[in-house]
């Protein structure tokens, strides 16, 4: 018999009677997905670092003991509200009705909690090909969440935010699972945000579909506390003039990963998947992405920009793969970083895996320090040396956060990116 981490054994032996309080308790198939869920989990324990996908990030400390009593439990940088046209909030991981603001949704928008669709009987299948771990452990404990449907055509002015927000006065673990569907020519700008006071663990799981001709700007913020672990997966269905546009901007958390994959059904779709995360002390951050490709004339394409100060250690895994006869297909991948200090540390694999001929392709990933011959010349001109610094960190950001296409998105990721400046 297997012998499981301490954590998955632990989630194994309290199952039963975590079951009984989980939503959607007393069904008997929500119930069997769940064990399902359970099931594979159990076979597969933690990620550890013999998972080719995993052999830059180290889940021990999550996995092996208590967690991260040394770190400071406050969130990674305090800063103003977004200022949203709606309003989801999550806290510890359940719906607050209270604190949501949605009254102003057009029709054709409906948005439940996982909870209420669990308790209504609703039941989600389990992808048994799928073999990652965490994906399987979420089903099997999966709490709350959204449920988002925007109807054929309907265009959602503004930005929907989603909150999560965890105040934890002694560790725990919470299990998200969100899923979002647009329709045939929907339009939607959606900013996710994570934030934290405490030791805990997060496992958000998002499952996103986009209909011909859909449209979907996805921000996401991560601010986690720095005691934190967040561990984050995304998939993304693209059809056939549809396109998904991501950002993400990380500064929180011990450990983060946040896993992106996107499959491009139809012609004439585009995937666009850019980032960037501001690392001190020694926080860990991985972003891994997988863009399939699978019929042809569509295009994807990813940046992704880390500035590392500290003992901080940065992670960039991104794989294009393209389909058998998936032709005239586009795919461009790049990483960017720069590293602070000595002591930080970054490791990049950029990947292309292609099965067909006539395609355009390109990847590349650089790391460095500061171009020294760039601060003399701010330091001749009277600059001085920290100044002089941190414009070069932010001239070097710039041109990935000139990606965000929502104007008010854009401002709010530029300032927080500023104030991380400040305090490094």
């Amino acid at each position: 018999m297997k012998t499981l981490s301490p954590l998955a054994q632990k989630y194994i032996d309290r199952f039963d009677s975590a079951l009984e309080t989980l939503p959607g308790a007393g069904d008997r198939n929500i119930s069997t997905l769940r064990k399902s869920g359970l099931e594979k989990f159990s076979k597969l324990d933690f990620p550890n670092k013999r998972i080719e996908e995993w052999r830059f990030t180290n889940l021990a400390s999550l996995t092996k003991g208590p967690a991260n009593e040394d770190q400071p439990s406050t969130p990674a940088l305090k800063h103003d509200a977004f200022k949203a046209d709606y309003e989801v909030v999550f806290e510890n991981g359940v719906f607050s009705k209270e604190k949501s603001r949605l009254e102003k949704l057009p029709e054709g928008v409906r948005l439940t909690s996982l909870a209420e669709e669990l308790g209504g009987g609703a039941v989600f299948s389990l992808d048994e090909d799928d073999n990652r771990a965490l994906i399987a452990l979420n089903t099997a404990y999966m709490q709350d969440g959204l449920c988002l449907h925007v109807s054929e055509n309907v265009e959602v002015p503004g930005v929907l935010a989603i909150r999560f927000v965890t105040n934890s006065s002694e560790p725990q673990n919470i299990h998200i699972r969100n899923r979002i569907t647009l329709d045939g020519g929907a339009k939607l700008t959606l900013l996710e945000e994570h934030e934290g006071n405490g030791h805990y663990f997060v496992n958000p799981v998002t499952m996103i579909h986009l209909s011909d001709g859909a449209e979907l700007k996805h921000y996401k913020h991560q601010n986690e506390s720095l005691a934190a672990y967040h561990i984050a997966l995304t998939d993304c269905e693209v059809a056939a003039n549809a396109s998904y546009k991501n950002f993400t901007l990380t500064h929180g958390a011990r450990l983060s990963r946040n896993e992106m994959k996107t499959s491009i059904l139809g012609a004439d779709a585009l995937s666009k998947l850019d980032g960037a995360y501001l690392l001190d002390g020694n926080q860990h951050c991985d972003t891994t992405s997988l863009t399939e490709h699978k019929v042809s004339q569509n295009v994807s394409e990813q940046v992704y920009k880390g500035v590392l100060a500290g003992k901080s250690h940065g992670v960039f895994q991104g794989k294009i793969h393209i389909f058998p006869d998936a032709q005239q297909v586009s795919g461009d991948q790049l990483s960017k970083a720069l590293l602070l200090s000595d002591e930080a540390q970054v490791d990049c694999k950029p990947e292309l895996e292609i099965y067909a001929d006539d395609v355009k392709c390109s990847h590349g990933a650089t790391s460095g320090e500061l171009d020294e011959d760039a601060l003399f010349y701010l330091q001749a001109r009277g600059i001085p040396t920290d100044q002089a610094k941190k414009m070069l960190v932010a001239a070097f950001l710039g041109d990935v956060l000139e990606e965000i296409e929502n104007d008010s998105v854009r401002q709010y990721f530029e300032v927080l990116s500023a104030s991380w400046l400040e305090r490094v």
